[in-house]
Order: structure tokens, then C-alpha cells, then sequence
């Protein structure tokens, strides 16, 4: 007769033993969602009391602005039902990422009102939240959301359905405390290394606003200004070598966020003609502009190849090797940002019937911009950007790690 196998975890703490068991989550809460405020009460006006819209949280973070942020003006003495607390888990129950944004209620956050369709849960005596929460921002309650969810109109999940989801408990409160405890400090440590890269990506971009706009400016070896930046023709600092493929090359895709990219690995398969004898050829550090609608990039994306041999793409693609690789990296900086592509681009692009960009290289070139002409400080400015955006990478990288360290945890220590 086959053994059952035991309800235990992999990776336990001492001194908990005895198997778990199997129970919806509203035996361990109680839950409300919030209440269907009148337009007319609701305000811009930071002076009234903040309400907690589903606008307002995301994965694992309750996030502030003034264009989400509103407020309640009106009379709360009959509304301290729908105060949250500091520790209680609110849940966006509808929109196109219902289940998957979730989040604590910090000391920021205490008092807030919920408004209908954000859930807030709070523990009952005897159960561990933090336990629960880690489950409810996992892929196990996001899959569970994705099949009970309405399919109909705005995705949305009910009370009831957030109630019924089903975890395994162990049967002491402190087991499960100490398993929250342990996995809320790897969060938090996601969650420094998370703010870590955003001050890094803030600063690279007051960086470039700086020094385009001549706030900021380096020096030579000798401690000496550099020439003043003058407007340049694009046509000055990029030329077009006019290369083709030699048929040994592997064919690229531009990506917004991942630049130059191996089709295979982006697209899933190379999706060139069979003869490519017509792509173009890109060298290490030659400028590529799309010509192709992506994203927030409507107009096309401008990057600098960081790929360390030839590649080859599709003939549609401007290539154009810039006058320094260092000009080449301000130019991958620069373009980074979708308002600086659509200000360089708007006044030189004409759609075709089908949506198309018809513009041809040399228009692309004949543009001016303030360009700083010493080759000394492109290549300075250039590896100074390379070092931040290095730091940003190294950052990203630590919290793929920490990412993956946690899985393997959740993995190990749940069951």
C-alpha cells in the first residue's frame, strides 16, 4: 500500500513538528471591502482624509503621487469601519492585474479609508497575517485569482472567492510567525536593493537634464573647460558605413529595454528572410534607429549596439556609426527617454497609409543638436554614464538573485 506522503514542509524550523492542514484563509481573517463613495466626495485636496483606491497599490507597495492621491472631505465619524490599520493587507479586487497587487498597510498609510473594490484584510486572534500575505503575493494565489476570476468586462474577484482560497497552516501561530519573519526580511532586503535602483535611475536622469541643458560640465586632465557645446548636425557626428551582411552573421532585434538582442532569444525564432544578403550590418557601437512603432516609442527607438561583434538586422533599420563611442553612449542615454526620441523625431516624420515611418537616413541626420565638440569629453561623459548605468545593472542583478534565493525559500519552507 502506497505511503501518504506528509503534509511538512522541506525546510523547518527547530522545535515545530506535526503535520499541517488544509483551510480557507477566512477562517484565519476578516475581510470587508470599501465603501462606493459619491463623486462629489471625493477631492484633490491633501486636507481631508487620504482614501485608499485600487489606483494606489500595486505588487507589494502602496504607492503616493498627486495624480493618483484623493482625499475625503466629508464627515468619517460613521466610516472608522473602513480605517485601516497599521499591519492590515489590502488587495485590489478588479482591474487587468486583479490578485497580483497586494500590500501591507504601513504607519503612512494608518487611518486611510478603502473605497469599493479594494479588499482589506486583518488577522484574526490565534493566525499570523504576514503569514497569509506571503501566499497572497505569491504565483500559487495569482494563478488561483486567473481562474476564479469574471472573465466578462473588467476582470474582478469577490470576498467569497478570497475567503475560499485554501492554504496549508501549521498548527502553531508561532511557526508561522517566525516563517513570516524570516521571509519579511529577505522582502525588505528586495525592497532596499528595489529603491537602490530607482535613486540610481533618478540620478543618471538629472545627470543627462544636467548636462544638456550646460548645468553640468566636465574638465580635461588639466583641470581646464572643455570647448563650449555648439548645435551640430546630426549628419556631422553620424555616418553610414553602407555595410551589408556577409552572410556569417547572426540576426538581431531591437528591443526598448534590452537594446540590440539575438532574435532567438528575444522573439523565440528568427523571423528574417531567408536570404539576408540585404541587412544591414552593425559594428560595436554603431547608433540603430527602428523606424518602427514600439510602445511608448511611437516613432521608433534610437540605440547604441553594445553587442561586442557584428550583427546584422533588418534592412528597414538606419545604422549609423557615431563619431566617438563615448557620443554613441550619450546618444543610447539620451534616447532612452521616450519625450526626448519624440522631440528629436516628431517634426522630420511622415506616416505612410498602413501607419508606417517613411523617413529615409538622411533626413534622420538633418537635424541639429547641442553636442559637445571635443572628442576627450564625448568619451568622458560616455564612460561616466557606462559606470552608472554599470552600478545599475550590478543592482539589478542582486535583486534577481534575492528574487530567486526567496522562491527557492517558498519552495522549501511551504508546502
Amino acid at each position: 500500500m502506497m505511503e501518504m506522503k506528509k503534509l511538512v514542509p522541506e525546510l523547518r524550523f527547530k522545535g515545530f513538528d506535526g503535520e499541517w492542514k488544509k483551510e480557507p484563509i477566512g477562517r484565519h481573517i476578516s475581510l470587508i471591502s470599501g465603501l462606493a463613495f459619491k463623486g462629489e466626495d471625493i477631492s484633490e485636496d491633501p486636507s481631508g482624509i487620504p482614501i485608499l483606491r485600487g489606483i494606489n497599490i500595486t505588487e507589494g507597495f502602496i504607492r503616493h503621487n498627486e495624480k493618483i492621491d484623493r482625499y475625503f472631505l466629508g464627515d468619517t465619524s460613521k466610516l472608522d469601519k473602513i480605517r485601516v490599520k497599521e499591519g492590515d493587507l489590502v488587495l485590489g479586487m478588479d482591474g487587468s492585474k486583479v490578485g497580483k497587487n497586494s500590500a501591507l498597510v504601513s504607519k503612512g498609510d494608518v487611518d486611510s479609508l478603502l473605497i469599493q473594490r479594494v479588499a482589506r484584510l486583518r488577522e484574526k486572534k490565534g493566525s499570523c497575517l504576514a503569514f497569509i500575505y506571503q501566499h497572497i503575493n505569491s504565483i500559487r494565489f495569482h494563478k488561483y485569482v486567473d481562474v476564479v476570476n469574471t472573465s466578462s468586462g473588467i476582470p474582478h474577484i469577490s470576498s467569497k472567492q478570497i475567503n475560499d482560497f485554501r492554504l496549508l497552516f501549521p498548527n502553531e501561530v508561532e511557526e508561522q510567525q517566525k516563517i513570516a519573519s524570516f521571509l519579511s526580511a529577505v522582502d525588505e532586503k528586495i525592497q532596499q536593493l528595489t529603491k537602490k535602483k530607482e535613486l540610481l535611475e533618478h540620478y543618471k536622469k538629472g545627470v543627462m537634464q544636467q548636462l544638456f541643458s550646460g548645468k553640468l560640465r566636465f574638465k580635461d586632465a588639466d583641470g581646464k573647460d572643455y570647448p563650449d557645446w555648439k548645435p551640430r548636425k546630426m549628419s556631422e557626428v553620424l555616418f553610414e558605413h553602407k555595410l551589408n551582411s556577409t552572410g556569417k552573421e547572426e540576426v538581431f532585434s531591437v528591443s526598448v529595454h534590452k537594446g540590440l538582442i539575438n532574435q532567438v532569444e528575444h522573439l523565440g525564432r528568427v523571423f528574417a528572410a531567408k536570404n539576408t544578403d540585404n541587412y544591414n550590418l552593425v559594428q560595436p557601437g554603431d547608433i540603430v534607429y527602428t523606424k518602427s512603432p514600439t510602445g511608448s516609442f511611437p516613432l521608433g527607438i534610437i540605440k547604441q549596439s553594445k553587442i561586442d561583434k557584428n550583427v546584422i538586422v533588418s534592412p528597414l533599420y538606419g545604422i549609423f556609426t557615431p563619431e566617438t563611442p563615448g557620443l554613441g553612449y550619450m546618444f543610447n542615454v539620451y534616447f532612452e527617454s521616450p519625450i526626448n526620441t519624440q522631440n528629436y523625431l516628431a517634426s522630420i516624420i511622415q506616416k505612410g497609409a498602413k501607419n508606417t515611418i517613411n523617413i529615409t537616413n538622411t533626413t534622420f541626420l538633418s537635424k541639429k543638436m547641442k553636442l559637445p565638440t571635443s572628442k576627450a569629453e564625448q568619451n568622458e561623459i560616455g564612460n561616466f554614464l557606462k559606470e552608472l548605468d554599470t552600478k545599475i545593472e550590478r543592482v539589478n542583478q542582486q535583486i534577481t538573485q534575492t528574487q530567486t534565493f526567496k522562491k527557492g525559500l517558498l519552495q522549501q519552507m511551504f508546502v
